[in-house]
Parts: C-alpha cells; structure tokens; sequence
C-alpha cells in the first residue's frame, strides 16, 4: 500500500485546495483580518432554490392583495358615485309638495304611511306617471322617467306602489275600484 501525501489526503477531504498555498487574507485599514471570504458563505444550490421560490410566492400573494384591495377600492368608489347620482336625481327632479292636503297612503317596509298631495299629485301617482323615491329616510314624488333612472341604479330607492285596477273575480268586473282609499 503506497501512502499518500498529506497534501493529497487535504485535497480529497476537500480541506485544501489545489495549487499550493492559501493566499493570505487582507488586512482592513484599521488593521484588523477581514473574514468574510466569500466561498466560504456560499450556500447548498437546493437552499438558494428553495429561498427564490419562496420569495417569488411572497411576490405574487403581495401582488394579489394589491389588485384586491384595488378591486375593492374601485367597486366602494363606484358604489359612492352611484349614490351620488341617485341623490341627484332625486333631489333635482322632485316635485313640490303642498305643505296641506289630502294624505295619500302608502306602505314602505310593512308600515303605512301617507303624504300630503294636491289632486294633480294624486291623480299622477294613480296613473303612475308620478312615483315615489326615498332618500335619507325622506319621501320625494318623482316622474316616472326619473323613477326609471333611479331604478337602473338601485332599484331599493323607490317605493312600490300597489297596481290598481285589477280586478280577478269576473263577477266584478263592472264596479270601479277607487284610485285611493281616504280613512
């Protein structure tokens, strides 16, 4: 058996290198040993792999969030100026209400309620030319093209009137139902 040099058994434990010696390390200004040597920090190339696709997961869940949160921002601003519209149409095409006059009855959300009209009011809600529009818990007579607006929008802005008119049982057909009831 041929004994191998030192230098040689360094060399396959892979504690040395090839070529003789190792260059000797430099000194910093301030005289001290600079250790970083940068193979000896190098890492295992399956960690490196692994901390890359972990930081391209992180990049893309980041980028997610940001188009949610965009998407949403975007949907809450649409909601507002949605609002805003109806607002608009409501408020702007109102019609004036008399102050006094026969109450007209109507029911919103299971209660009975009733509003002050004049007769070209109540003849217009009977014919449904004229509807009636909520906004901030306030009830406005819209015309009817308004009310078409306001209903594309959100349709939980306007309140609905019960149909008049229909008769089922044939047997009534000849008696003419009132357009409004006064209690």
């Amino acid at each position: 058996m041929s004994k191998a040099s030192l230098q040689e058994q360094l060399l396959k434990a892979g504690l040395a290198k090839k070529g003789g010696k190792q260059p000797k390390q430099k000194k910093s200004a301030w005289g001290r040993v600079n250790r970083h040597d940068k193979q000896a920090n190098t890492k295992p190339p399956a960690e490196i792999e692994a901390a890359k696709k972990a930081a391209a997961e992180k990049l893309e869940r980041e980028r997610q969030q940001a188009r949610e949160a965009s998407a949403r921002q975007r949907e809450g601003e649409q909601r507002r100026a949605q609002r805003a519209e109806i607002r608009q149409l409501i408020l702007d095409h109102a019609e004036k209400r008399p102050s006094h006059g026969e109450p007209f009855h109507f029911a919103d959300q299971g209660r009975v309620l009733s509003l002050p009209v004049d007769a070209r009011l109540r003849r217009g809600l009977a014919t449904r030319k004229l509807r009636l529009a909520t906004w901030e818990k306030r009830y406005y007579i819209v015309s009817a093209q308004t009310a078409e607006k306001i209903g594309q929008r959100d349709p939980s802005h306007l309140v609905a009137l019960p149909s008049g008119g229909e008769i089922r049982d044939p047997a009534y057909t000849e008696f003419e139902v009132p357009d409004d009831l006064v209690w």
